[in-house]
Order: C-alpha cells, then structure tokens, then sequence
C-alpha cells in the first residue's frame, strides 16, 4: 500500500464524516425562538412537552451530568442504578438518594425511573425501619419523588395514573395503614407540596369525613387529572385502558370501606357509598379503546343483549321457514333428554325438564347464515344485513364480557348497590358495637345480643345479594361469629341460626363461591320450608283434634241440658201459672174501674178466639201477635212463659185446651192461654 492510497482513503473517511454531519445538524439544531422551531429533535420536544425551557426549570445540574457523560447518559444512568442498589443493600441511605437524584437529572422524561425508584423507596427502604413513623417519612420520599417526575413530564399520563395508584394503595393497604391514613391527614409539609401540583387537598372531593385530607379521596384526584390529560389527546402507553380508567372509581369504593373500618358507620358512610355507586355507573357509561376498531361501554351490555335478540327475532319471523328447519337441525345434534325437554310442550314439562328448556333457549340460535341461504329471494337481502349485524353485536358483546371479567365489574357494582342500603351500614355498625362491648368488661350480654341482631341482617343482605359472601368483608364477618361462639361458650351453632349456610361453606371450603353459595341456600330454603310445612301440619292436625275434643264435650253437656230440661219447664210452667192466678185478679179489678169498656171488648175477643185455641189450630207464627196481646194486659208471667219452647212441653190439643180453662184469668188475658196452646 503506496502513500497515494492511504491519502485517498483518509479523504474519504473525511468526506463521509462531513456528509454525516449533515443530518445531525439537521436534526439537533435547537429552536431558535419565534417561528424557527429548531430541529427535528427540538420539534419533537416541544411536541411532546419536554422542553427544559416548556417546563419553566432549567436545570444547570442536569445539562453538566448530561455534557459529562459524552452524550453516554444511558451507560452513565445504568452504572448509578447499580450503585443504588448496593447502597440500599449497605443501608447508606443518604447515598442512596443522591445516586437517584443522579439518575434523574440524566434521564428526566423515562418516566420508568421516576417508578421503580419511587417504589424502591416506598416499598423497599421502608420495611427497613422499625418505627411506623420512620416507614411513613420513607413512603413520603417516594411520593415526592414521583410528584417531581410529574413535573418534569407534564404529557405522561400512565406516570400521573401511578401516582394516583401509589397514594391509594401504598398508604391505604399497607399493614401500617391505619397509622399511614392518620400521618398522611396531618401531613402539612406534603399538602403544601400537593397544592402546588394544582391539587386541591381543602376541597369537598379531598377531605374524609374528618375534614382531613384523605389519600383514597388525594389519589383518585390524581387519577382524574390523567383522565383529563388522554381525553384531551394524549394516548395512553404501557397500560390497558380498562385498567387505566377502573382505579379512579375504584378509589371512592375503597375510600367508603377504609371509613367504615375506622368506626365511621352513619349517614356518612352511607353517602360515601352511593358517590362510589355513582363513579362505578360513570365508568360503566365511559367509551373504553379495545384492540378491536370500535370502544365499548361496559354497563350497555344489556342493551347489546337486546339488540342482538331482536335482530334473530327478525329474522326468525321473515324465514321462518328456513330458520325452523336449521333449528329443528340443530335440536337434532343435542342428547336425547335435552331434546325430549324442548320438544315437550310448556304445560306438560316437568321442573327437570323446564330447567333444561331455560338453559338451552338462549342457545338455540342456528347458523344464520345457512338460515341467509336458504331463505326466500324476496327476504334474503334483508336478512344477509341482519346477519351482519348479529355478527358485529356478538364481536362487541364479547369484548365487553371479557373486560367486564377482567376487573369484576359486577361485583364492584353490586357491592357498591349493597353497601349504600342503610341496613348494611346498620349490620356493620351493629357488629362494630359487639366487638367494641366484647372488649369490655360486664357488658358480655350486650355484645351478644349485638352480634345476633347484625347476623340476622347480614342473613337477609346476603340472601338479597349472594355474591358479597366473596367481598374481603366476609371473612371479618365469619371472624366475628367465631367471636360470639366464643362469648356463648358454645362450640356448635344452633339449628336455626341465620347464617348458618354461610358458615358451613366457610368453614368447609375457606372462600365461597356465589353460585355454590347461591346452591346451597336455595336447597337450604327448601329444606327449611319442607319442615316448616311438615310443623305447619302438625300443628294443623292437633288443632283438629282439640276441635273435635271441644265439640264432643259440647255435644255431651248440650245432651245432659236437653234431659234437665222438660222438668224444669213443667216446674216453671206451673209457678208462672199461680203467680198468674194470685196477681191477675187485683189487675182486673183495677182495669175494670178504669176501663170498663176495653175490658168487655177484650172479653169479647177472647170469647171469639176461645174455639181457635180449643181446636189447637194455632199456630207457631201466631205467638208472637198472641204474646203482644198478653203484654197489653199488662200480665208479667207472660214474658216468662214465652221462654218455654214447645220442643220441652208436649202437650194434645185436648190437654191444651183444658188448660186455658183452667188458666183463664177473670180479666179475660190470653196470656197463658196462647203459650200452653203453643
């Protein structure tokens, strides 16, 4: 190789260098100010937000580490994330924090250095502390941590989304909670600090039911203010958007249990739950991105459900021909015993075979589209379009169940539904008391009848609402029963206790499941109401028995009276008749000064009806007339004698006729004449 050689390979080097300088000029020119943007890496940082100059801070410190490292940063970023964590290891706490502040001022917008460190901080270091209060002041560097990584990128909706996250979960469901959710209330330094990230900790949307800043309550802002930040345009990177958006009202759900925990069971909490209610339903209506090319609203289900039946509908009724024939095909591929079921009329099934039909009819929706081709001409454009559009409502209602199973939503939406009725907040209260009166002495008694009272509510909660038996509640709840067996000094539950099914499945299987729970109380219920019904005829059968023992005495007694009286009548009959005899006569004597005209009148009559009595022809209906015309005569015996029924003296006619002779008063009264005819 010749000098001339080597001078015209150097040339070259040196004219590629200068050609590749070219485009890195181009692209890293920075922005000159007005209408010159810079390059195309300036114009991207403007974009994006992440201008050093956009944020308002230019940090000297940052620009020197990044000019140090030769433009090497990442090399740089990654030796200082090894040393951090041997310092971690080593306990050198203080070199700890510079190394992350290192990394931070070198990669200020990878907004995955702002996380793990702040969780390596709040979730690491702190469990290195013994003191509560030093874990706090760990957890409280890991929360400003991140509120300066929000600073430093304004457009990174996932990094505001794990603040939010880290607010609720780190000081809410960590082992320390109850001491973290007290220092975090009283936190001023940190509230100053949130104030300035525009959040407003003294608002109604912030404070518990203290009036203290709550971290559930702090963290769902956060958390919104992502939500602000996609919708005005920003996508959303490294997450889902189902789980992005269901941690905002998730918040507000575990904000109302936190408080209720802590003693707060009052309309406060009652109202806690219907917001959580309110945010789950506005979740339920948010249009949802899915890898599919359309959103989804996980609460429309149903209306998507009723679409979809009303299209088959459709077209069942415009071919019906060709859509009884596919399903009558379809019928025929089924075991024989579900098709003996669908094919039994509704009147005539049994309860096993109405179980089988109401499985299966949702079900039996033939090919469409051999229902499509085999429909007549006239229809079949008609039902080609409602085929495709069974087919893009079966695609959503797909991507709606598997993102309403991915994060619960029914459950969170029926707990929420529960936990607002005030007998559940009245259930937790009562239970809360039982356990504050179990732990004190004398008042044993009181926390039982506590503990019964709120079981009782619980049992009608969860027959109303069988899937909160899988709610983290249940098994404080089936904790609490262990705790009254305790304070009865009983070993077993007694037969008709109320959550006596609850009980048998926790213990049995540790954490119940609706449906089984829902099995087993249904079969439960039937057994009971068998036995109630076998009590319910007992009861029947000895009421009939005491009935009959009643009416048989009543027969005897009425037996025996009907024996006694003939002779007592007779007796009476006779004592009527001398009290006629002795008083009628001074009666007549002074009717006769006073009316003597009435008194032959009335003699007159008698004479006229003496022959109807002799002949005993009177008869029954007569007796009243005759007993008002004895009362006339002002004759006192005669409402006695009326008494006598003609069943208890038998008398002839004869008989009957002598009498009234015999008996014949001298003022001519009919009295005694008319009963003994009678």
């Amino acid at each position: 190789m010749n000098r001339t050689t080597q001078f015209r390979r150097k040339l070259t080097y040196l004219t590629i260098l200068v050609v590749m300088l070219i485009p890195l000029y181009l692209l890293g020119q920075p922005a000159g100010g007005g209408s010159d943007g810079g390059g195309r890496l300036a114009q991207m940082r403007d974009e994006f937000d992440i201008s050093e100059s956009d944020l308002g801070e230019i940090s000297p410190a940052s620009e020197t580490m990044k000019l140090a490292s030769l433009g090497m940063r990442g090399v740089a970023a990654s030796l200082l994330w090894k040393k951090s964590h041997e310092y971690r290891v080593m306990h050198e706490w203080d070199r700890l924090k510079a190394s992350l502040n290192n990394i931070a001022l070198l990669q200020p917008h990878f907004d995955k250095v702002w996380e793990f460190q702040a969780h390596n901080l709040a979730y690491n270091v702190s469990t290195e502390f013994d003191d509560y209060r030093q874990r706090y002041e760990m957890v409280r560097e890991g929360t400003e941590f991140l509120t300066k990584g929000v600073k430093q990128n304004r457009k990174a909706p996932r990094l505001i989304w794990y603040t939010g996250w880290f607010y609720g979960s780190k000081l809410g469901l960590s082992d320390e909670k109850k001491q973290f959710r007290r220092l975090f209330a009283d936190d001023e330094v940190l509230h100053e600090n949130l104030r300035e990230q525009g959040i407003d900790v003294e608002g109604p949307e912030a404070l518990g039911p203290f009036r203290k800043p709550d971290n559930w309550l702090i963290g769902r802002l956060w958390l919104n203010s992502g939500y602000d930040l996609v919708e005005a345009g920003i996508p959303i990177r490294r997450q889902t958007p189902i789980n992005f958006y269901e941690t905002g009202p998730k918040w507000r759900i575990k904000h109302a249990e936190a408080i209720e925990s802590e003693g707060v069971l009052n309309d406060q909490a009652q109202e806690a739950w219907q917001r959580a209610s309110e945010d789950w339903k506005g979740l339920g209506e948010r249009s949802i991105p899915t890898t599919a090319s359309f959103t989804i609203k996980m609460g429309q289900i149903g209306e998507l459900q009723r679409r979809r039946a009303e299209a088959i509908e459709e077209i069942r009724k415009i071919a019906k021909p060709a859509y009884e024939r596919a399903q009558e095909s379809l019928i025929t591929t089924l075991d024989p015993v579900i098709q003996d079921a669908l094919r039994t009329p509704v009147e005539d099934r049994t309860k096993s075979q109405q179980s089988i039909a109401d499985n299966y009819t949702g079900s039996l929706v033939p090919d469409l589209n051999t229902v499509a081709r085999e429909a007549a001409p006239n229809v079949r454009l008609r039902v080609l379009q409602l085929v495709d559009l069974v087919k893009d409502l079966d695609e959503r209602i797909t991507k709606t169940d598997g993102h309403r199973k991915q994060i619960n939503y029914a459950y969170w939406e029926t707990l929420a539904l529960a936990e607002q009725e005030e007998r559940t907040v009245n259930a937790r209260r009562l239970i809360y008391e039982a356990e504050q009166a179990l732990s004190k002495e004398g008042e044993l008694e009181e926390s039982i009848r506590l503990y019964e009272e709120s079981f009782e509510q619980w049992a009608e909660i969860f027959d109303d609402y069988p899937i909160l038996v899988i709610d983290d509640s249940a098994q404080d709840l089936f904790e609490s029963i262990r705790d009254y067996m305790k304070a009865t000094d009983s070993d077993e539950l007694p037969e008709d206790f109320p959550l006596r099914t609850f009980v048998e499945l926790m213990g049995e299987y540790g954490d119940v499941n609706p449906q089984m729970y829902e099995e087993v109380r249904k079969t439960q219920q039937e057994k009971l109401a068998a036995r109630k019904a076998e009590l319910a005829e007992e009861e029947r059968k000895r009421e009939e028995e005491l009935l009959k023992e009643e009416a048989a005495q009543k027969a005897a007694a009425e037996e025996a009276e009907m024996k006694d009286e003939p002779a007592a009548a007779v007796e009476e009959v006779t004592e009527v008749e001398e009290s006629a005899e002795m008083e009628e006569p001074a009666e007549a004597s002074e009717s006769e000064a006073s009316e003597p005209e009435s008194n032959e009148a009335e003699a007159d009559k008698a004479d006229a009806e003496q022959p109807e009595a002799d002949s005993g022809e009177e008869s029954a209906d007569e007796s009243p007339e005759m007993t008002e015309e004895a009362e006339s005569g002002d004759s006192e015996p005669a409402s006695e004698v009326e008494e006598v029924s003609s069943e208890s003296v038998e008398e002839t006619p004869a008989e009957a006729g002598e009498t009234a002779e015999t008996a014949e008063p001298t003022d001519g009264s009919e009295s005694v004449e008319v009963v003994e005819g009678s």
